[in-house]
C-alpha cells in the first residue's frame, strides 16, 4: 500500500493532478471482490403443452405456413420461400408417416411441430402489422 502512495505524490501540474487522481481512484477500487450475490428462487419448468397427435400437429404447422403466405405485406421471395418450406414439410411428414416412428419419436415430432406453429403464428402477426423494415 506505501508503494502506492509513493507514486501518487501530490501533484505538481494539471497532468499530475490528473495522474494523481487515476491512483487514488485505483487504490481505492483495489479492495477485493465483492460477496457473492445470494441465488434467487428457482425458475418453474414451463407446464406441459397439450399436444394432439403428430399428424394434427404437423397438419396445422402446414395450416399456419399457408396462413403466413396470405399475408399481404410478403413480397414475392418471401412467398416462394413460404411455398418451399410446405413443400419440404410435407414431403417430410410423408416420409414420417411411412416410417411409422415409435410413440416416443411422434411425440417429439408433434412437440416440434407445435414449437414450429407457434413460430410460424409470430412471423405471421408480424407481417400483418406491416412491411419489414429495410436494412
Amino acid at each position: 500500500m506505501s508503494s502506492v502512495l509513493r507514486l501518487c505524490r501530490p501533484p505538481a501540474s494539471w497532468l499530475g493532478a490528473c495522474a494523481f487522481g487515476a491512483c487514488a481512484v485505483a487504490w481505492l477500487g483495489c479492495h477485493g471482490e465483492p460477496p457473492p450475490v445470494a441465488p434467487g428462487e428457482p425458475i418453474p419448468a414451463a407446464p406441459e403443452v397439450a399436444l394432439g397427435t403428430m399428424q394434427a400437429e404437423c397438419d396445422a404447422l402446414l395450416a399456419a405456413l399457408s396462413a403466413f403466405k396470405q399475408c399481404p405485406n410478403l413480397e414475392d421471395e418471401d412467398r416462394a420461400d413460404i411455398d418451399a418450406w410446405t413443400e419440404r414439410a410435407q414431403q417430410d411428414f410423408a416420409a414420417g408417416k411411412k416410417a411409422n416412428p415409435e410413440p416416443n419419436a411422434q411425440h417429439a415430432i408433434a412437440a416440434a411441430c407445435h414449437k414450429a406453429v407457434a413460430s410460424v403464428a409470430a412471423a405471421s402477426e408480424r407481417c400483418h402489422n406491416g412491411k419489414k423494415p429495410k436494412p
